[in-house]
């Protein structure tokens, strides 16, 4: 199952990577750098985890808001995109090619733990979950922005930029997982209590971020933090 969703995001590294430069001349980049350099005082310290890391895009906006960031991603063609954009950018960044559900990282090593848009394709959301909480420094936070996509079909409408049947492989995909058979961001806020993390929350923080009407990114933001003791 992983190597067909790592064979899905390696044939979209290309068109990604060419969709977030042209993202950073856009006000949507300013306004995620401004929310993670507001969030920053919050944390205990700077160093951040991105898991799904794709071509780079946030992990360099972490990287110029102040935080110490390793990025991962499944894909190692994303992660040979990722390392050029940044070195483009010349920016430091440590990419690793790993599976979010095996992160070899030591226990407590991160202050942060960030992912956006990539956990509706994890087979194992629980595992997933307690691999974040292994990782994570006492107090530190799980930041997951996602979608409820389990009900819904995804269309090649607006994605012509991309390889042909793209969304028919997505589907196909997102049909065989569990985390598609439940109603999220539900579902994740009980795994996450179940795993351990505590001051579990969900909301639209996103449509906050981008100045939109509330709900209308249909994301969710999710977050949980590892207790101090």
């Amino acid at each position: 199952m992983m190597q067909e969703i790592s064979a899905y995001w390696d044939k979209q590294s290309a068109i990604w990577r060419e969709e977030k430069q042209e993202a950073w001349t856009q006000p949507v980049t300013q306004q995620w750098g401004h929310y993670f350099r507001e969030m920053l005082p919050q944390l205990s310290g700077n160093k951040v985890l991105e898991l799904g890391t794709a071509s780079g895009y946030f992990a360099n906006i972490l990287a110029l808001a102040g935080y110490d960031v390793t990025a991962a991603d499944i894909s190692a063609n994303m992660i040979a995109e990722a390392r050029a954009v940044s070195a483009s950018l010349n920016l430091q960044i440590d990419y690793r090619v790993m599976d979010a559900q095996e992160l070899i990282f030591p226990e407590q090593q991160f202050d942060l733990v960030f992912t956006r848009l990539m956990t509706w394709t994890i087979p194992d959301i629980k595992g997933f979950y307690s691999q974040c909480y292994k990782v994570l420094k006492p107090g530190g936070l799980l930041l997951n922005f996602d979608g409820d996509f389990g009900g819904c079909q995804f269309s090649q409408e607006g994605h012509e930029k991309y390889p042909a049947d793209i969304m028919e492989e997505a589907n196909r995909i997102k049909s065989q997982l569990d985390i598609s058979k439940h109603q999220r961001p539900a579902r994740d806020m009980e795994v996450l209590q179940d795993v351990g993390f505590v001051r579990v929350s969900a909301d639209f923080t996103e449509d906050q971020v981008l100045h939109l009407p509330h709900g209308s990114s249909g994301l969710f933001e999710l977050k949980g933090y590892k207790p101090l003791r």
